[in-house]
């Protein structure tokens, strides 16, 4: 049976559709492995725009989770604004052997920033 013109021109359609459908589910796996961890870091502008800080960390759990070899920690934190009154925090971070040595070695105080338009928003420098 012959092909006609219009079913040669459709033939590109299955590769490009699976190919789509192969970067749409591993961009949802990547999402879900981020949401799921739930690591959220300050971009630049945020971080430039924020509120400087002093981070105390009150405890530390292992989450048993990890980003790319470094342990994932959940950090319950005093945060003192120089702006403002104290107020406890909790974040998610990846630490490296390092940091996490400094928080456990119990290097309690941490500089940090707050996200102006969230307060719960914290980015702390580990390694400062």
């Amino acid at each position: 049976m012959a092909r006609t013109p219009r079913s040669r021109d459709l033939g590109w359609l299955v590769p490009v559709g699976l190919t789509v459908v192969a970067c749409g589910c591993t961009g949802f796996i990547f999402w879900l492995v981020h949401h799921l961890i739930g690591i959220e870091h300050l971009s630049d502008e945020q971080i430039d725009a924020g509120r400087p800080c002093t981070a105390t960390v009150l405890s530390v759990a292992d989450t048993s989770n990890s980003v790319n070899e470094n342990t994932v920690y959940e950090v319950k934190l005093r945060i003192r604004p120089t702006d403002g009154a104290a107020y406890e925090a909790t974040v998610r971070d990846a630490l490296n052997s390092v940091e996490a040595g400094r928080v456990g070695a119990g290097t309690t105080e941490f500089r940090c920033v707050i996200d102006k338009d969230d307060p719960s928003r914290v980015e702390v420098f580990w390694s400062d």
